[in-house]
């Protein structure tokens, strides 16, 4: 990561000087307009890099934000300076508003493999200061001419498929990781995730248990209890769920119980050792009942 980061320093640091020079030797010859367009798109991306360059490194805000912020303002005056004002505050805000979005890139969204997205960046990085350098060296030469209608907008058409459709497969391909996503996924399983509560009613002579319908399962949810000793179940369903209004422990011949809401008093006969298991009515939520 450290290599590709400075190696995209360097080619950025060639590239955008070159740029910046041709402004300076061409200043005379390049419209002003045309001038301030081209320092727009220099900063922007160089801003861009340098911003998400500083953001996975660090892994934090406030350090690539401002150091964003710098280079970009800094970027915009430099190229701007040989065009003329407008092409310094054009420059300046476009390098600003772009290194900020780059070190937001780069510190939010953070990738478990950074190089790909910084890879993209660079390729895209490379084009588009190409042809910022062709329209220069073309619009300032009166012997050069490019036609763009040569370019077919199927094959624009088609590159944009192809961008989209790389972005699709590093999101799905799990190589992209969204802040508090996971975490979120970890809460939510966690939430949906009953807690194991045991309840040992062994050493009583009439043994009652309370259990509680919760969002999550059943509480208790294991419960030792001894052979041959009735036991009294009193199920509170809060609400009459479709599937926790069905209650089945088919080794105790309970099976199909309807659960209304409130509470339900059931009584079976452990007659017999061994681990039983007890569940709604879609086999969803499960307790265990362990005879000894």
């Amino acid at each position: 990561m450290y290599i590709l980061s400075i190696f995209t320093i360097v080619l950025m640091a060639l590239l955008t000087g070159y740029s910046i020079f041709l402004l300076h030797r061409k200043k005379h010859k390049l419209a002003k307009l045309s001038g301030t367009v081209v320092v727009t798109i220099l900063t922007m991306m160089g801003g861009l890099l340098s911003g998400y360059i500083s953001g996975i490194l660090s892994g934090e805000l406030f350090f690539p934000v401002g150091l964003a912020v710098l280079i970009g303002f800094v970027l915009g005056f430099i190229a701007g300076q040989p065009v003329g004002i407008l092409a310094i505050l054009s420059g300046s805000v476009s390098g600003i508003i772009s290194g900020i979005i780059g070190a937001l890139l780069g510190a939010i969204l953070q990738f478990d493999n950074p190089t790909i997205m910084l890879g993209i960046l660079l390729g895209l990085y490379v084009i588009i200061l190409s042809l910022v350098i062709l329209f220069i060296t073309v619009d300032t030469n009166g012997k050069l001419s490019l036609d763009t209608q040569g370019i077919s907008p199927f094959n624009i058409f088609s590159a944009g498929l192809v961008l989209i459709a790389l972005f699709l497969f590093l999101y799905s391909s799990d190589l992209v990781t969204i802040p508090g996503e996971a975490e979120a996924a970890q809460k939510q399983e966690t939430n949906n995730t009953p807690a194991k509560t045991e309840l040992d009613i062994t050493d009583e002579t009439n043994p009652k248990i309370d259990m509680m319908v919760t969002p999550t399962g059943y509480s208790p949810n294991v419960i030792k209890v001894k052979k041959g000793v009735p036991v009294e179940l009193n199920i509170t369903n809060p609400g009459d769920n479709s599937c926790f209004s069905t209650f089945m422990m088919p080794d105790f011949n309970l099976n199909n119980v309807n659960l209304k809401a409130g509470t339900t008093k059931l009584t079976f006969i452990p007659d017999k050792e061994g681990e039983y298991t007890f569940t709604c009515g879609m086999n969803m939520y499960k307790g265990t009942v362990i005879v000894e």
